[in-house]
């Protein structure tokens, strides 16, 4: 790794297992405190990690160290944006055994915390978006870990993350001013307080699970999803498994017995708040 002068360190993490990030250059740190500004930050907890981030140049060169290796190096701060967000990510959950990590989106309307599952390409980071610019809550598009007897929402807060095929869409509802955006060739990241200001942290207890599902000229339709059918569903989400008794089966078994499960199938925006409002209580606070 090539000598330079520190800018700033920070020590990040989620359901404390942190990671050590040191930043080399002000583009390095700006990127650094636009990915970790929602996490969990502590200066003085023991990290299971440690990067370093480095700009270089007027026109910087990036790179990203892990452990005095080198795995991102190049121009775009979107490539190592997307990098580093991913390994904090990794670190912070491949041990974990606190909870059901699942691969979700997350927001809530103040009657509780809506889960909306679903792998990459399914759209939910664009369909958070569009609720969280109705009013909606932000709390992550990409991870939670519900709690072992709780049931609460603990959610890995970032920047939403946009898919290159999904800009355009977003763009027709939010308009962002470019200083608070990391766009590359594969997508844009977006700070969430640009879509709505309102941002609390908070670990609301789960009341919905909601599977959207986007496919293009599909009529609008809503339908309640048995247990069973959706346990197999939210075990493909499942990122933990291996790490819970039993594979958390039972205790996923017991969260949906006790929750209500629906899919939404959906081809544009249109009518969405009014179905989710006149359905679920949790959509009927806002307007």
């Amino acid at each position: 790794m090539p000598a330079m002068n520190k800018t700033s360190s920070c020590t990040v993490g989620f359901c404390d297992q942190f990671v050590h990030i040191q930043s080399y250059g002000v583009e390095a740190e700006k990127i650094v405190n636009f990915l970790c500004c929602d996490l969990q930050q502590d200066s003085k907890a023991p990290s299971i990690a440690k990067y370093d981030v480095m700009s270089v140049g007027s026109k910087p060169i990036f790179s990203l160290w892990y452990e005095g290796n080198k795995i991102y190096d190049g121009e775009s701060k979107y490539d190592l944006a997307y990098a580093l967000i991913n390994e904090i990510i990794h670190h912070c959950i491949v041990n974990n055994n606190k909870g059901h990590v699942i691969h979700a989106a997350a927001i809530t309307s103040g009657k509780g915390g809506i889960l909306l599952p679903g792998e990459s390409g399914s759209g939910k980071s664009t369909f958070t978006t569009w609720l969280v610019s109705k009013g909606y809550g932000y709390l992550t598009d990409e991870l939670v870990v519900i709690t072992e007897k709780t049931h609460r929402i603990v959610p890995f807060t970032r920047p939403l993350s946009i898919k290159k095929g999904s800009v355009s869409v977003v763009s027709s509802f939010v308009n962002p001013d470019p200083q608070h955006m990391i766009t590359g060739r594969n997508g844009s990241m977006l700070a969430h307080r640009c879509v709505n200001s309102n941002f609390e942290v908070d670990t609301p207890p789960l009341t919905l699970i909601l599977f959207p599902k986007y496919q293009p000229n599909s009529p609008l339709e809503l339908k309640r999803i048995s247990p069973a059918i959706a346990c197999a569903k939210l075990m493909e989400c499942y990122v933990n498994a291996r790490n819970i008794p039993g594979h958390g089966i039972g205790t996923l078994a017991d969260l949906i017995r006790n929750t209500q499960v629906y899919q939404l199938t959906y081809g544009t925006f249109d009518g969405i708040q009014k179905l989710l409002g006149d359905t679920f209580e949790e959509f009927s606070c806002l307007p």
